[in-house]
């Protein structure tokens, strides 16, 4: 007898290896499976009431604009341009810097004078400034510092007086067309 069955030649493959690694496989995929599907069904929930907060906005929004069309009329659009004509001519008319105002009355004052209000007047387009000074002498240097000033020249001392709880003396000066 010749038997000519060769085992080795023969690719042995254990069955029972390759069940249960597929088996642990398909355990794993159907687990992934569960996890997803409970994934999608959060964000299918999530997806509902972000689409009920939109149905909300979305109708308080109609009824805003439904009241406000219908309070619409050629008269009151006139007169909310007219109040922003005239709110536009404020802002172009109010383009003094007073910063720069207030730098040049720094430049010019003495050390020993304490300006204690300034009042602008706007119609005049004048600035009064009522002051101390330690003397007379301060106080001239003052005006003459300001009358020689290019842009501040038409200056006028409106009063004085010595102020005895202060110690010097108290002064008013106006300051025609000073912005």
């Amino acid at each position: 007898m010749h038997f000519r069955l060769n085992l080795a030649s023969r690719v042995y493959l254990d069955r029972r290896s390759v069940q249960r690694w597929l088996l642990l496989s398909a355990g794993l995929l159907a687990l992934l499976l569960a996890v997803n599907l409970l994934y999608a069904w959060r964000n299918f929930q999530q997806l509902g009431q972000v689409n009920g907060h939109l149905a909300e906005i979305e109708e308080k929004l109609a009824s805003q604009r439904g009241s406000s069309a219908t309070a619409y009329s050629p008269e009151r659009f006139a007169q909310v341009m007219d109040t922003v004509g005239s709110a536009n001519k404020m802002i172009a008319a109010d383009q003094f810097r007073w910063s720069a105002l207030l730098g040049r009355l720094e430049e010019l004052l003495p050390a020993d004078v304490a300006i204690r209000s300034l009042k602008p007047d706007f119609k005049e387009r004048s600035l009064e400034i009522a002051a101390i000074a330690r003397d007379t002498a301060v106080m001239t240097e003052l005006l003459d510092a300001l009358l020689s000033s290019p842009d501040l020249q038409r200056v006028s001392l409106l009063n004085q007086a010595w102020d005895e709880q202060a110690g010097g003396v108290k002064f008013s000066i106006a300051i025609k067309e000073a912005f």
